[in-house]
């Protein structure tokens, strides 16, 4: 899978439990992309959204961030 600086911000934005219509309007791509993406990373699972991520950037995420 081609991994772009676009697909670690869905997926960040993902794991950290942000709704798919939010990292849409965020990323400015339509809710179906986003969900192409997420789902290709694990999602709606954030653990392995969470160890994708992990993986892509070596950044580890504890746990789901406020809001």
């Amino acid at each position: 899978m081609n991994t772009t600086t676009e697909h670690q911000a869905i997926v960040t934005l993902l794991a950290q439990g942000r709704p798919v219509w939010y990292v849409a309007a965020v990323t400015k791509l339509r809710m179906e992309e986003v969900n192409l993406v997420g789902r290709s990373y694990g999602y709606p699972d954030h653990y392995k959204l969470r160890q994708a991520l992990s993986g892509l950037t070596g950044t580890v995420l504890t746990g789901p961030t406020a809001a």
